[in-house]
């Protein structure tokens, strides 16, 4: 407030003084267009209100100046002079309004298009005629490893490989000489990029070109094709498990109903038998038929998994009950436990059951991979408003080829009839549906780490 009182005591003063000087001089002496004065002085003042009312007053002091200012001139050259000061003041005040309207107009789109930029999750890279970097955007940092601070007034050559450089030096000329104002760049739009660290990956881009008063300036769009190939695959995969979705909803009823009847029957026989061979092989259907129940049970899980009955869980208490159940295969096999998880461990909101099984399978596939005995550490800790469970073991990990596909459908590392390939598929999916993660680290012959993380409750 006190910023503006100065300006505005001048304006109003000095309009007060013409004003006194229009009182003092014949109506015709022309003194009515010096309003324009303090009018030009109040567009300092923020408030175009203010310059409104300021160029308001002005009018009513011109008239009063003509009716009231002593008489010389006819009235027909007074009127005329009156009306050129009024469309003075009013032209002045016109032309501001226009100007400030379209600054402000010009902001937006700055500040909407700064608001893009900082947004789009695409590299953008803007360049001068001299092929320095002039823009360069937060998804164009993380791209390249590079803060813009330092690629601000750089070469772009330091972000393509040196093999690269004079084509790219050559396109960009020849592209500045042409009259097409954008342009995919590459074989089908691929270019090579080369990352702050050295590490180079191919990308897609586009560029265009703008004139300026200052000079030409090209803009370079660029998206991490291993990233578009990653939401690819992501897609075909959840295609591939609603296309199973459907296939074990409709075989559910056909297999399910038979193979109960095989069981029944293959049981009440093995207990009428009193032949070991005939037990033996009895015993053989008995497995497989479980087995096959086990794998369209866990098909149907993905397929129609119940809502989630959540509430408050303490994770640390299923894992301990899922140890327990265990806890005569884990010393069968030598597999000592170690649990560090805090007695005030937060709780999360999730399903109880859902969460049992989760464990269940983790735990289950830490002693298939610890056939000769080994560790298994269970720990649990707090991180950026998320509770960080860790499973290790120290079995016979998983090969380097496999961690990728390691939660697909029907993918397994274990031998032939000890795995369905499902049971990190349901796992993957409760962790999600919870609004959670799970990564998994492994090592051939020093073990693996599965990393679960999940919201805490509030």
């Amino acid at each position: 407030m006190k910023k503006n009182t100065v300006p505005i005591a001048v304006i109003l003063a000095t309009a007060a003084a013409i004003f006194v000087l229009d009182l003092s001089v014949p109506a015709g002496a022309g003194i009515g267009a010096l309003y324009v004065v303090p009018v030009l002085l109040s567009f300092r003042l923020a408030d175009h209100r203010s310059v409104i009312l300021l160029a308001s007053v002005c009018t009513g002091l011109t008239i009063v100046g003509a009716v009231f200012a002593p008489v010389g001139t006819p009235t027909a050259y007074v009127v005329a002079n009156r009306v050129f000061a009024l469309v003075t003041v009013w032209l002045a005040v016109m032309i501001y309004l226009q100007r400030r309207r379209a600054r402000v107009y010009q902001r937006t789109s700055e500040d909407q298009l700064a608001g893009i930029l900082l947004s789009a999750m695409d590299a953008i890279i803007t360049v001068d005629e001299d092929q320095r970097i002039v823009l360069f955007n937060p998804a164009a940092e993380q791209m390249f490893r590079c803060p813009a601070a330092k690629a601000i007034g750089q070469p772009i050559d330091q972000f393509i490989p040196e093999r690269f450089r004079e084509a790219h030096r050559e396109h960009i000329r020849r592209f500045g000489d042409s009259d097409v104002t954008n342009r995919r760049m590459g074989a089908l739009g691929t270019v090579t990029g080369l990352r702050a660290d050295g590490e180079e990956f191919p990308a897609e881009a586009s560029i265009s070109q703008l004139h300026t008063p200052d000079g030409k300036l090209f803009s370079v769009i660029l998206r991490d094709v291993t990233e578009r190939k990653q939401i690819e695959q992501q897609l075909r995969s959840t295609e591939r498990l609603a296309e199973l979705g459907t296939l074990a909803s409709g075989m559910a009823h056909e297999i399910g109903t038979p193979m109960s009847v095989i069981l029944g029957r293959a049981e009440y026989l093995m207990h009428r038998t009193g032949d070991e061979a005939t037990k033996k092989g009895l015993g053989t259907i008995v497995a497989q038929v479980e087995r096959i129940t086990r794998v369209m049970n866990q098909l149907l899980a993905i397929a129609r998994r119940r809502p989630a009955e959540r509430r408050a869980l303490s994770l640390r208490q299923t894992i301990e009950e899922n140890l327990e159940m265990f806890r005569e295969r884990l010393a069968r096999h030598r597999i000592q436990v170690e649990l560090d998880f805090a007695e005030a461990a937060p709780v999360v909101s999730a399903d109880a059951d859902q969460m049992s099984q989760v464990f269940l399978n983790l735990i289950m596939n830490a002693i298939h991979a610890m056939p000769d005995g080994g560790t298994l550490r269970v720990e649990g800790s707090q991180v950026d408003g998320n509770l960080r469970i860790s499973l290790a073991d120290t079995g016979h990990g998983i090969p380097d080829e496999h961690l990728s596909r390691i939660f697909d459908p029907f993918f397994t590392t274990k031998e032939t009839g000890k795995g369905t390939g499902l049971g990190l598929t349901v796992v993957k999916g409760i962790i999600e549906e919870h609004g959670g993660t799970i990564t998994v680290e492994s090592e051939p012959g020093r073990g693996t780490t599965f990393t679960l993380t999940f919201p805490i409750s509030k």
